[in-house]
C-alpha cells in the first residue's frame, strides 16, 4: 500500500485496501461548499435523515445566495460555518493537513493535495448521507506517482510547471490517485505550490497529494519527469 491506501484503510478500519476494493470510509473531515451546498441540505431532508454525526468533523462555507438557508441548517444540526477557504482556516486553527482526508462537493478542493491533505470530491447526494451517518462508499482507485526532479530556473514557477504536466499527461490520469513528489519541491514556495496543486483538479484525478518524499509504498505506475525539460 502506499500514503493514499494506508490512510484510506486505517479510516475504514482495514488492515489493507487494494485497487478496487469498495470501503466505507469515515473521512477526518466534511467541507460543504460551492453552488451544490443547498442541494446537500435538500438531499439531507429528502433521504429522511434529522441528526449530523459527528458535527465537530463537519464545516459548511456557504454562497451569498444561500447563507440564509445554511446558516438556519448549520445552526440546527450544530454544524460550524466558515467565511474563508478550508487551507485559510485550518492555518488559523493551526490544524495541519498532513494525511487529513476531507470530503467535499467541490472539485476545487482537489487542491489541497497540494498541503498534504487527501480530498476526496463525492456527491451531493453522498454528502447529504455522510453527514447522517459519519462515512461515505468508495472504490479504490489505481495510483500513479510522478517525480519530478532537478531544481527550476529562469521563469518557471508553479503555474507553469502545472501546465506542463497538463500538456504531458492531458485525460490520462481521469479516475486515478495520483501522488506528486520529487526534488522540485525544494524550489516551490507557497504561492507555486498552490498553483501547482490546481493540477489535481485540472487533470481530472480521483485525488491528488503532493508528497515530496515519494508514495511510501507499491503503486501502479511510476513516471519520472526533469524540471530542466520544461521550457521558459
Amino acid at each position: 500500500m502506499n500514503i493514499f491506501e494506508k490512510r484510506l484503510a486505517e479510516l475504514a478500519n482495514l488492515p489493507s485496501v487494494i485497487p478496487g476494493d469498495q470501503i466505507n470510509v469515515t473521512p477526518d473531515c466534511l467541507f460543504v461548499s460551492g453552488q451544490n451546498s443547498l442541494n446537500v441540505i435538500k438531499a439531507f431532508t429528502r433521504l429522511g435523515c434529522k441528526n449530523a454525526k459527528n458535527p465537530a468533523r463537519i464545516l459548511f462555507s456557504p454562497e451569498d445566495a444561500e447563507v440564509e438557508d445554511i446558516l438556519r441548517f448549520c445552526t440546527g444540526k450544530g454544524i460550524r460555518v466558515i467565511d474563508c477557504d478550508l487551507s485559510q482556516y485550518f492555518r488559523t486553527e493551526n490544524i495541519p493537513m498532513n494525511g487529513m482526508v476531507i470530503a467535499g462537493i467541490d472539485e476545487g478542493i482537489k487542491c489541497l493535495g497540494g498541503r498534504g491533505a487527501i480530498p476526496i470530491v463525492i456527491s451531493p447526494d453522498s454528502m447529504a448521507a455522510c453527514l447522517a451517518t459519519g462515512s461515505f462508499s468508495m472504490f479504490i482507485p489505481e495510483t500513479a506517482y510522478i517525480e519530478v526532479n532537478g531544481a527550476l530556473s529562469g521563469n518557471v514557477n508553479g503555474k507553469m510547471l502545472c501546465s506542463h504536466l497538463l500538456d504531458i499527461f492531458d485525460d490520462s490520469l481521469i479516475g486515478n490517485a495520483v501522488i506528486l513528489g520529487g526534488t522540485v519541491f525544494d524550489e516551490l514556495n507557497d504561492e507555486d505550490l498552490k498553483d501547482l496543486s490546481r493540477f489535481f483538479q485540472l487533470s481530472g484525478t480521483a485525488a491528488g497529494i503532493c508528497s515530496p518524499g515519494g508514495p511510501f509504498g507499491q503503486v501502479e505506475s511510476v513516471i519520472k519527469i526533469k524540471s530542466e525539460t520544461i521550457l521558459i
